[in-house]
């Protein structure tokens, strides 16, 4: 059989908005990077409209550019092909300071150049939005390394120093101030009515800032609702929401694109690089070699999902020659995590597709799709849980129609609202909100099924939250003893090797089935 490695390559994206290629703030590979190569003064003649359209790009390959592919395994979405010699590293789950990497290294690297964007405009109140929209990625990039690693360098983390040696903060401390941060930013664009538009350079909003504002509201949303079972509990995360109106959040899925085309494999929509395909057309990165999971293809045959068809691809196509949705969901499968069958090969394991179709032309989603920062579909889910615990006035059954007719409509479903209509009709807890006995359960089982191959990382945040869903597998691979997937990643090697007496206990990497986020209950 086939062997794969585990790390891979990451890509850079060449802009097509300047002739100024910053190329410290584009991207790097994953394992290479060290906080002091980038100076955050140098340049400081990079106009800000460059620097805010690399850095958004920088963070589109941060989410969906491959460093999120381990959790799209272990939340039951995808599976390491039969065609490969399995690694032990997601069978195991043996990790160590040397996986995934990226995204702690390329992350910090991300919110240097953002950090550079705001040494640039400074105070100015004509660039007020470029400070916004800077200030508010800053928060979108540590959310997420809290969430996956826990304590991390927050308040010294951007100031060079000699001697690499850069003091972890304590997580909940970093998310106070985060949440801070998104009011802050809220402020900022209202006092400032008047401050320059980024325009086009602005690749996520094109320069909307009713758009920023409702992109910081949902972030803080998403970090209070992060700690219902712990950090601030359920009666503080309701006392921090008590001004919130449903009307606050984004009405739109927030979608990085600085240009996306299939012109050269760095100008591709980095997902679609990772699991479809190439410039050329042919297979991506990683097309041959993440296949369909059990779970989930079980999951969505069950429920008559007509997401299943979208998702993934019938057995024996590839994901890059998939170019009409399929109707018979018996020509779908998947494989069971950890399996060892020689049996199972591509042509008989259904092919990863991931963002699916789009609605408004019935084809495939190309190289030129945007890439996913937050779905409308999981800003619904959000606030439909806040809804549903009593935290924002509104129905919170309303809301859940409203957010599975999103996610139907953001992979392709043809008919979108009146499939969502019949598909939350069903008489099953799973699907139906009204009839539902544990509503909580319904919601987030379907918040899951819609952050399929869209932010994993969100749908593993609620697993370790609430424990939804409820039978997440693990995998059947001969030797594994963990009876739940990992807490946590292990913090990367170049935090143990140049910054070990910061580096705290609980993210080494044997103990990552038991080292908890702080807002864990």
């Amino acid at each position: 059989m086939k062997t794969k490695s585990i790390f891979k390559r990451k890509v850079n994206l060449s802009l097509l908005f300047s002739a100024v290629i910053l190329t410290s703030i584009v991207g790097c590979k994953k394992g290479t990077f060290d906080i002091n190569d980038v100076n955050p003064n140098s340049p400081t003649s990079a106009p800000a409209q460059y620097s805010l359209s690399s850095s958004l790009a920088a963070t589109a390959t941060l989410v969906q550019g491959g460093n999120a592919d381990v959790l799209n395994n272990w939340m039951g979405y995808w599976t390491q092909s039969g065609g490969f010699t399995a690694s032990t590293t997601y069978v195991l789950y043996q990790l160590t300071s040397s996986n995934y990497v990226g995204n702690f290294d390329n992350a910090y690297l991300n919110l240097s150049n953002y950090n550079l964007l705001l040494k640039t405009v400074g105070s100015s109140s004509v660039q007020a939005n470029y400070k916004a929209i800077a200030t508010i990625m800053e928060v979108f990039v540590y959310q997420r390394l809290v969430d996956l690693y826990n304590s991390v360098p927050y308040s010294q983390a951007l100031i060079v120093n000699p001697t690499f040696s850069y003091k972890y903060d304590d997580p909940k401390t970093i998310y106070t101030s985060l949440v801070a941060k998104c009011d802050s930013v809220v402020n900022l664009i209202a006092a400032n009515p008047n401050a320059v538009s980024p325009g086009s350079y602005d690749v996520m909003f094109g320069g909307d800032m009713t758009k920023w504002t409702a992109f910081a509201k949902t972030l803080k949303l998403k970090l209070l609702m992060r700690q219902t079972q712990g950090g601030l509990g359920s009666a503080g995360v309701k006392a921090a929401l008590s001004t919130a109106t449903a009307a606050d959040y984004l009405t739109v899925d927030a979608l990085i694109n600085p240009g996306y085309s299939n012109a050269a494999d760095n100008q591709v929509n980095p997902f679609y690089l990772d699991v479809i395909a190439n410039s050329q057309g042919k297979n991506g990165t990683n097309t041959t070699y993440w296949r369909a999971n059990t779970y989930a293809i079980k999951f969505l045959q069950d429920n008559n999902d007509p997401r299943l068809f979208a998702v993934y691809a019938p057995i024996g196509t590839e994901a890059v020659a998939y170019t009409a949705q399929g109707s018979d969901k018996t020509k779908y499968a998947g494989r069971v995590y950890g399996s060892t069958s020689g049996t199972e090969t591509n042509t008989v394991i259904s092919a990863v597709v991931g963002t699916g179709f789009d609605y408004s032309t019935g084809k495939q989603k190309g190289p030129s799709q945007g890439a996913a920062i937050i779905s409308l579909s999981e800003t619904l889910f959000l606030v439909a849980e806040a809804q549903q615990r009593g935290y924002i006035a509104g129905d919170a059954g309303t809301t859940y129609a409203a957010a599975v007719a999103a996610s139907f409509k953001f992979v392709g479903v043809p008919n979108y609202a009146a499939a969502a209509t019949t598909y939350i009709g069903q008489g099953d807890n799973l699907t139906n909100y009204a009839t539902s006995t544990d509503k909580l359960t319904t919601l987030i089982t379907q918040k899951w099924a819609a952050m399929n191959s869209v932010d994993p990382l969100e749908s593993y945040s609620d697993w370790r939250r609430l424990g939804i869903p409820r039978d997440l597998p693990v995998s059947i691979f001969p030797g594994n003893t963990a009876t739940h997937i990992p807490y946590r990643l292990p913090y990367t090697i170049n935090e143990t090797s140049l910054n070990s007496a910061n580096v705290p206990a609980g993210g080494t990497g044997n103990d990552v089935q038991t080292s908890k986020i702080f807002w864990m209950p």
